[in-house]
């Protein structure tokens, strides 16, 4: 049975998790997107070997912890396939005001896998699916546990949302489109682990988020109140 524990790091709390599994006594870093000795302290405390890091995207509040990490965990590091050019750039991975919470000698970390959409891969006992959503970033990704029927949204899925699309590589379209297909398409009672927030689950949020309904879908009727405070009226 896996082990899931939630740090909030960072100036925007980002949800950086940690998936420990007791059969192998190993543990998934997910997004250290700062707070590096927070997170330290917490694998000790499950007293578990590290064996990899994953992002879900190249954010600086997502990745702000990694480099500090690997001076003191020989572990690899996986992203999208999408992130081998945007983690060269510093202004799509802190832009505008975000600069002053991330320097670029941050950004200098190797990456020992990119990750293609539909890859499988195994880390810590767990298989994982590795699944593009593009949209939020150009190199967006989300992991799908199969066998834990837990997945990994970043800031592509959230709790009766989804992540902006103002930044830099950000579309609205491709981001809906991908939560749809690629998302919409695990079982019901899979549970959603976001970036920032609360978790949730898919069949919830194929029913009541907003942003991705779709009119045929069986979803009750949402008050016009709720609609223009969502999105933004």
């Amino acid at each position: 049975m896996r082990v899931i524990r939630t740090l909030h790091v960072g100036p925007v709390q980002t949800n950086c998790y940690l998936v420990g599994n007791p059969d192998t006594q190993q543990v998934l870093i997910i997004d250290p997107g700062a707070d590096p000795d927070a997170i330290r302290d917490e694998i000790r405390s499950m007293d578990m070997m590290p064996v990899a890091i994953l992002l879900t995207h190249g954010h600086f509040d997502h990745i702000g912890a990694v480099r500090e990490l690997l001076s003191v965990y020989d572990v690899p590091v996986v992203a999208g396939v999408g992130a081998e050019s945007f983690l060269k750039d510093y202004e799509k991975v802190a832009p505008g005001g975000f600069s002053e919470h991330f320097t670029e000698t941050q950004l200098h970390f190797p990456v020992k896998k990119y990750v293609e959409d539909e890859e499988l891969i195994e880390y810590a006992g767990f298989p994982i699916t590795c699944l593009a959503t593009p949209g939020h970033t150009e190199d967006g990704v989300c992991y799908f546990f199969p066998t834990e029927g837990v997945l990994f949204s970043g800031d592509t899925l959230f709790l009766e949302s989804v992540g902006r699309t103002d930044l830099p590589t950000g579309d609205m379209k491709v981001l809906t489109e991908a939560i749809r297909k690629q998302l919409y398409q695990l079982p019901d009672e899979t549970l959603v682990f976001p970036g920032h927030g609360p978790a949730t689950n898919i069949e919830y949020e194929r029913r009541y988020n907003l942003y991705t309904w779709e009119k045929g879908l069986n979803k009750p009727a949402v008050p016009e109140k709720k609609k223009r405070k969502l999105f933004g009226k």
